[in-house]
């Protein structure tokens, strides 16, 4: 009988230790996971257990036990306003497993936790194949918008500052072709300074920095 119970603790385990080494190789299909390790997708920096937001997302987006980035990079499993891309230095999900890690390790945040945020200068789209204009800069207040977009689509536009925090957030709604509208920043009661705006919706999610003076 303690044969058998033996051979049950020792499988128990090896099947513990076999499940932590499989997902340990998941740490390379994420830019930059090396920095987190299991910190990245679990609450135990053991890894195994509950699953933060952004482990959550990648559970949720696995091929053949295998993390899709392509198909969690422009998603914001935080709910911060950045995406995961943005978060860990690769905006645009060009990284593929192999590859040397993305932007500045730096700069890398937490895409499970909100409160851990990039800052704005690290992450300005520089916008190579879409039209988006915002003027004058610096503005002493009034800011015109222009994009040019694809589809009809619900759009939110979102104005962060410069720690990333977001100042204010309204939707419109895109047009096929350009896009035009005015804001006031003066009735968003904010400080002179530097600031991002961010056009985004399922197809895009286009950034610009702006300087607001007063």
């Amino acid at each position: 009988m303690k044969k058998y119970f033996y051979l049950l603790i020792i499988s128990l385990l090896m099947s513990a230790v076999s499940d932590t080494y499989s997902r340990q190789f998941r740490v390379n299909q994420i830019p930059n996971g090396n920095k987190f390790q299991c910190l990245a997708c679990h609450i135990s920096p053991g890894g195994g257990g509950q699953r933060n937001p952004f482990g959550e997302t990648v559970n949720e987006n696995l091929s053949n036990g295998n993390v899709r980035w392509d198909l969690i990079f422009n998603i914001d499993s935080d709910g911060d306003g950045f995406t995961n891309g943005e978060e860990l230095q690769d905006p645009d999900g060009q990284w593929s497993e192999g590859q040397v890690n993305p932007g500045d390790a730096e700069l890398v945040t937490q895409p499970w936790n909100p409160n851990s945020k990039p800052t704005t200068s690290s992450i300005e789209n520089d916008i190579v194949n879409s039209y988006f204009s915002i003027y004058p800069i610096p503005t002493l207040g009034n800011l015109n918008i222009e994009f040019i977009s694809n589809y009809f689509d619900n759009t939110t536009l979102e104005i962060y500052n410069s720690s990333g925090n977001l100042v204010n957030s309204s939707k419109l709604e895109s047009v096929i072709g350009l896009n035009s509208l005015s804001i006031n920043l003066n009735e968003f009661g904010i400080q002179q300074g530097t600031y991002f705006i961010v056009i985004r919706n399922k197809y895009f999610n286009i950034r610009k920095r702006f300087i607001f003076l007063k």
